[in-house]
C-alpha cells in the first residue's frame, strides 16, 4: 500500500512535469538594439536587434536636441507607430530616415531596449566657378540642409597645409556661397568644411577637394581711382571735437568703368598716418567715397578713420593711394592755401 504522503508527492512530481511539457521552449526576453555610430548624409539607416521570437517590436526616437523618446511615427506606411517582428530566432530590423542625431529605443511586451545614439554627419557639397578673372566663387550645399553651420572654403598651399580664404554660415535651405579674388593666373584646389552643431548631434565634415584654373587678374592702373577733393583744414574751429575731425576728409572717385575692390588698399599722408579698407570695399564705376578723419559708421559712400587727431597738414601735405601690393595709384599734393583742394 502506498502510503498517502508518497502518493501526494507523485501526484505533484507528475503536475510538474506536465506543466514543463506545456511550457514553450524560450522564456520571454527584453529586446535589444544596436545600430551605427552616425551617418553621412541626409539618408537611411538600418537598426537591429532581438527580442522574443516573433513577438511584434516597436521603435521609439528623439532628435537628440530635444531628448523625449516617443513611439516613432510610421509616415512611410501612412501613420501608425513603426513597427517590426522579430523571427524565429529572435532577430529583427528596422530602417530609419535620418536628418539630424537621433535617440532609438524598441519596446517589446512592455519592455524597453537598450537606448542608443546615431549621429549625422554633415555632408557639403562644394563646386565652383570663376566669375571674373583672378576669382573664384565657391557654392556649397549641406546634406542635410540645416541652417547656421559654421562654413569654411580652403585653399590648399605647399607642403598639404590649408588655408581658410572665407567663411560664413548655411543658408536657411542649408547652402552658402563665398568669393576669393585678387587670385593670379593658374590652378587652385579648394575644399569646404562644415563644422558641427553638437547640440543636435551633427557632426563636421569635409567637402572633395575641388580644382579649378582661373585667368589671372588684372592689376589696377595707375590713375584707375583718384583723388577728387580733399578737405584737409575742418571749417571752423579745430577744436579737436569728433564732429570736426569729421569735417576733415579726402574724398576718392572711380575712374573707370567697372567695380574696383578696395581692401587692403591704403591711404596715408606724408606723416605715415595709415587709413586701410580692411574689409571687402567695391567701389562702383564712377563712384565715389568719403575717408573721414574722426569716427563714426561706415557706409557704402562715407568712411571712418576712427583717430582722435587731426591727419593733414594745413601748411601743406601729401595724400597717397596705394593698393595692398603696395602700387601707387594716385597722389595729391597742395601747399598752404584755402583748406581744401580738387587736386
Amino acid at each position: 500500500m502506498i502510503s498517502k504522503l508518497v502518493a501526494k508527492v507523485s501526484v505533484t512530481g507528475i503536475a510538474a512535469a506536465l506543466a514543463l511539457a506545456a511550457a514553450p521552449s524560450f522564456a520571454a526576453s527584453a529586446p535589444t538594439l544596436s545600430g551605427p555610430a552616425d551617418r553621412t548624409g541626409y539618408g537611411t539607416i538600418t537598426m537591429t536587434g532581438t527580442a522574443t521570437p516573433g513577438a511584434a517590436v516597436h521603435l521609439y526616437e528623439s532628435a537628440i536636441i530635444f531628448n523625449d523618446l516617443e513611439p516613432a511615427d510610421d509616415w512611410e506606411h501612412g501613420g501608425g507607430t513603426v513597427t517590426a517582428t522579430a523571427d524565429t530566432n529572435g532577430h529583427y530590423s528596422i530602417t530609419r530616415y535620418l536628418d539630424t542625431g537621433f535617440f532609438f529605443e524598441t519596446e517589446s511586451g512592455g519592455v524597453r531596449s537598450n537606448k542608443i545614439t546615431v549621429h549625422m554627419r554633415v555632408l557639403p557639397t562644394l563646386w565652383l566657378d570663376s566669375p571674373s578673372a583672378g576669382s573664384v566663387r565657391a557654392h556649397v550645399d549641406a546634406s542635410p540642409n540645416e541652417p547656421t553651420l559654421p562654413v569654411q572654403i580652403q585653399r590648399a598651399g605647399s607642403g598639404g597645409v590649408w588655408t581658410t580664404v572665407a567663411s560664413g554660415k548655411t543658408d536657411s535651405a542649408g547652402a552658402y556661397v563665398g568669393s576669393v579674388s585678387g587670385l593670379a593666373k593658374g590652378s587652385y584646389t579648394f575644399r569646404a568644411y562644415i563644422g558641427a552643431d553638437p547640440a543636435n548631434g551633427m557632426l563636421a565634415n569635409y567637402s572633395t577637394q575641388r580644382a579649378i584654373t582661373i585667368a589671372g587678374a588684372t592689376a589696377p592702373a595707375a590713375g584707375s581711382v583718384q583723388f577728387t577733393r580733399i578737405q584737409y583744414n575742418s571749417p571752423g574751429t579745430d577744436n579737436g571735437s569728433n564732429t570736426s575731425l569729421n569735417g576733415e576728409w579726402v574724398r576718392l572717385t572711380n575712374k573707370t568703368s567697372k567695380a574696383m575692390n578696395l581692401k587692403t588698399w591704403t591711404v596715408r599722408d606724408a606723416s605715415a598716418h595709415v587709413y586701410t579698407f580692411s574689409a571687402t570695399f567695391n567701389l562702383g564705376a564712377g563712384k565715389s567715397v568719403t575717408v573721414h578723419t574722426g569716427k563714426g559708421t561706415s557706409t557704402s559712400t562715407d568712411r571712418y578713420w576712427g583717430r582722435t587727431g587731426y591727419v593733414w597738414d594745413n601748411g601743406g601735405d601729401t595724400a597717397t593711394l596705394r593698393t595692398g601690393s603696395g602700387k601707387t595709384i594716385d597722389t595729391c599734393k597742395w601747399g598752404a592755401g584755402s583748406g581744401a583742394t580738387s587736386c
